[in-house]
């Protein structure tokens, strides 16, 4: 019961910036990550 108090607590804006966070968040990751590795240019022979 105390834990259902305490999450209707939690403001709007909480939940957006922990949504933001953990949803894209490691989508950003993995992109800087493979965009760092070369992942997206293109091949040299081409």
């Amino acid at each position: 019961m105390t834990k259902l108090k305490k999450e209707k607590e939690q403001s709007p804006l909480t939940q957006k910036i922990i949504l933001l966070t953990f949803g894209i968040g490691p989508i950003l990751i993995m992109g800087w990550f493979l965009g760092a590795k070369g992942f997206f240019s293109p091949p040299p022979g081409s």
